[in-house]
């Protein structure tokens, strides 16, 4: 499954379908919330504090247009999917040190 978006990304963790899956949806655009306010998505998305998120699935990290990365987030070796980026959002510090 592609990822669009961090709000969708969000609410992959629940893994749920039908009824619920829109009730997680709608806590994703929630807990997005906390995000939105150095990161951006959807069509009109521009880097904030942090950079835009669109397309982050299969991208490299440190490699949105546009934004000046850490060296340390450039050279992290990281393809972003579900799975580094669950592993990052609990920890980022721990996942990409010196970032």
């Amino acid at each position: 499954m592609r990822i669009k978006n961090l709000a969708l990304t969000t609410a992959l963790l629940a893994g749920s379908t039908g009824f619920s899956f829109a009730q997680d949806l709608v806590a994703a655009a929630t807990t997005f919330k906390k995000c939105a306010i150095c990161h951006d998505i959807g069509e009109t998305a521009k880097n904030k504090i942090g950079p835009e998120l669109n397309g982050i699935d299969g991208r490299s990290s440190g490699s949105a247009p546009a934004y000046n990365y850490s060296d340390a987030n450039k050279k992290s070796g990281i393809t972003w999917n579900e799975t580094t980026f669950l592993e990052y959002i609990k920890d980022p510090r721990a996942k990409i040190p010196g970032n």
